[in-house]
């Protein structure tokens, strides 16, 4: 298992940019390391990992076992860093969309043993984080077999309105007029999604006593309506914290990587 710290210059965000990578060991036919080396590069399935608001390319590195879980489940993990803009192309901000669905990959699949087919590519985050991880999936199906999001900000409306005190700069990173009707709504791309096949699997969780349960259990019903048996819902008693993702993150990746939600 390696870790991995890239700075380069983001030609769309225009400045130095970190994103940070778990890289499995690979194993010979024997298991053994040193004979996998002369094989060469084996191209490796691949989490895209976001965090959540007040977040950093470091978070889930510090804050849980992924390092672990990767490693128990051979897969590579790529955690950027888009601040606190909610990974969109923001209105008076970054456009940390276009790097998030563009930039990033081209650039992690050219420097790492990354593997481009959409069978072997996951994405996952935790609330602001799994926003982003349903957008850019339900935006593109066609790249992504599973998608997982932890308590995710699934209205962001209400979330504008209901929380404004954790993000009074939310007009920065969207125009308040679009966030019912537009791409960047959940609801809005749930309404236009296209299916593909086989059919993109959706994990969704929530915690007992999560500030934003209310919302996730309104999107509930539509997740279940668009995906039918490919969907899976989840809760466990917590709150928005990472005692609850922490909880929930071992069987979110084994829901990721073997299709079924087991408590491990």
């Amino acid at each position: 298992m390696s870790i991995h710290s890239n700075n380069f210059f983001s030609n769309v965000l225009r400045r130095q940019v970190t994103v940070n990578v778990i890289l499995p060991e690979p194993t010979g036919p024997t298991g053994g390391v040193l004979s996998a080396y002369a094989q060469g590069p084996q191209l490796l399935p691949t989490i895209w990992l976001l965090h959540g608001l007040g977040g950093d390319a470091t978070t889930w590195l510090r804050r849980t076992a992924i390092e672990q879980l990767a490693t128990q489940y051979r897969v590579a993990v790529v955690m950027p860093q888009t601040e606190r803009g909610f990974y969109t192309d923001m209105v008076h901000g970054p456009h940390y969309w276009s790097f998030l669905t563009q930039e990033l990959p081209a650039r992690m699949q050219y420097i790492f043993p990354l593997a481009t087919d959409r069978a072997r590519n996951y994405v996952m985050g935790n609330s602001m984080g799994g926003y982003a991880a349903l957008r850019w999936a339900l935006s593109e199906p066609k790249r992504f077999a599973a998608v997982a999001a932890l308590s995710p900000v699934a209205d962001l409306a209400r979330f504008r309105t209901e929380q404004a005190a954790i993000m009074p700069d939310m007009d920065l990173a969207f125009d308040p007029q679009q966030l019912d009707d537009s791409s960047v709504s959940l609801t809005h791309l749930l309404a236009h999604y296209q299916p593909v096949t086989p059919g993109l699997r959706v994990l969704a969780t929530t915690g007992s006593a999560d500030i934003l349960r209310s919302m996730d259990l309104a999107l509930r019903p539509q997740l279940a309506a668009q995906f039918g048996t490919d969907f899976t819902w989840q809760e466990q008693v917590g709150h928005h914290d990472w005692s609850l993702w922490n909880q929930q993150l071992p069987a979110a990746m084994h829901w990721l990587m073997k299709g079924s939600w087991q408590v491990v």
